[in-house]
């Protein structure tokens, strides 16, 4: 199941160092739920920067 930030469906995958987060269609009767409408591809430092942002 996916999790949602902001309205928006998303899911996180780790990937050594990385981290992506995939967001979904908003709408709950999408023609293609499961497509993948933006992907972020974070490193550390990145991760970092959103935390300094978020706080």
């Amino acid at each position: 199941m996916k999790d949602t930030l902001g309205g928006r469906p998303f899911d996180v995958t780790k990937d050594g160092g990385k981290v992506t987060i995939k967001f979904y269609p908003q709408t709950k009767n999408a023609k293609n739920p499961d497509a993948v409408l933006f992907r972020l591809t974070l490193s550390k430092e990145d991760l970092k920067k959103l935390a300094k942002i978020a706080s």
